[in-house]
C-alpha cells in the first residue's frame, strides 16, 4: 500500500507494521464489527502519513504506540524534535448502526440539551436518531488517559484526531453546542463536584470528515474528488475542524496544515450550516 510505503520512507518500520496490522483484519464473512475495525485502521494509516511526512527537522523520531511509562497506555504515534515532543492518538466511532439511523429517521438530534426527546418524537412522528456525544466524550477521556504520562514534560503537546464521516456538524455540535458541549462549560458530562469535565492533558482536537470515503473505496464506489480512500485531497477539498482546549500548548502550525484543520469558529466555516452546531436536522 503507497501510504504504508509513504510512512515507511519517514518513519522504518511504522509503515510496515501497520501494513501487518491492517491485512491481518478478516476472516469473518459480513461481519460488520470487523469492517469497523479496518475503517479505524485505515483512519490510522490516513492520519500518521500526514503527521510524518510533515517538515520536521532531519534529527526528528517517530515512534509507533510508544507508552510514557512501562505497561502504560499507548496512543498512535510519538514525534520527537529537539524542540519538543508531540503525541497523537486517533479515534473513529462505530457509526453503521448510526449512518442507518440517519436515513431511516425524519428527525435527528445532534446533540442533548435544547429539544426534549419527547417533543422531537413527536415531531418525527416516530423514532428519533440520537446524538453520537457519548462516543465522543469516550474519545476524550481516552485520550486524556493516553496522554497524561506523555505531558509530565513541559514540552510535549498533544492533539486527538477524531476521524469522523461526511457529517461534521455532529462532532462539532458534541463538542461546542452552547447548552451541552463538552470543550464548553455547559458540559453534560459533571464531576462529582458538579463541575463540567475537563481534559487538561489534550491541547487539540482535529475531527475529518474521511470516513464517508473510506466506505465507498471498499465498495468500489466513485470518489469523485480522490484518487483512492486514503487520498487526503489538495488544499481545495472540504476543509477540516480544530479545537483548541483551555490553557493549551500549541501545536505546530504545519502539523494543522497537513491535516487541513481550521479553526471551528473560524468566520469563513461559520457561514455553512454544517460546520455550525445544529439544534435538530429535518431528513426530507
Amino acid at each position: 500500500m503507497s501510504s504504508c510505503a509513504s510512512i515507511n520512507r519517514r518513519a522504518a518500520n511504522i509503515g510496515a507494521d501497520l501494513l501487518d496490522e491492517l491485512v491481518g483484519i478478516g476472516g469473518r464473512e459480513r461481519d460488520e464489527d470487523q469492517y469497523e475495525q479496518l475503517l479505524q485502521k485505515l483512519a490510522e494509516i490516513l492520519v500518521i502519513e500526514r503527521v510524518v511526512n510533515c517538515p520536521w527537522p532531519d534529527v526528528t523520531t517517530f515512534l509507533h504506540e510508544p507508552a510514557a511509562n512501562p505497561g502504560g497506555p499507548r496512543p498512535e504515534l510519538l514525534v520527537s524534535t529537539p524542540d519538543g515532543r508531540l503525541v497523537v492518538e486517533v479515534k473513529t466511532p462505530a457509526l453503521f448502526k448510526h449512518i442507518r439511523a440517519r436515513a431511516a429517521n425524519a428527525v435527528q438530534l445532534p446533540y442533548r440539551g435544547v429539544v426534549p426527546l419527547d417533543v422531537a418524537e413527536r415531531l418525527a412522528q416516530g423514532t428519533v436518531t440520537l446524538p453520537r456525544d457519548n462516543p465522543v466524550l469516550d474519545f476524550l477521556r481516552d485520550g486524556e488517559r493516553k496522554f497524561a504520562g506523555f505531558r509530565e514534560e513541559p514540552n510535549t503537546t498533544s492533539l486527538l484526531v477524531i476521524v469522523w464521516d461526511d457529517y461534521i456538524y455532529e462532532p462539532i455540535s458534541a463538542l461546542v453546542n452552547g447548552a451541552s458541549g463538552l470543550l464548553t462549560q455547559s458540559s453534560y458530562s459533571r464531576t462529582a463536584t458538579g463541575t463540567a469535565e475537563i481534559f487538561p492533558n489534550i491541547d487539540a482536537i482535529v475531527a475529518l470528515r474521511h470516513l464517508n470515503y473510506f466506505v465507498a473505496a471498499s465498495r468500489e464506489e466513485p470518489l469523485i474528488d480522490r484518487q483512492n480512500g486514503l487520498d487526503f485531497g489538495d488544499e481545495n477539498a472540504l476543509p477540516n475542524v480544530l479545537f483548541t482546549l483551555p490553557g493549551a500548548r500549541p501545536i505546530p502550525d504545519f502539523v494543522l496544515d497537513a491535516l487541513r484543520a481550521y479553526p471551528h469558529d473560524d468566520p469563513g466555516l461559520r457561514m455553512f450550516a454544517e460546520y455550525n452546531p445544529q439544534d435538530i436536522v429535518f431528513w426530507i
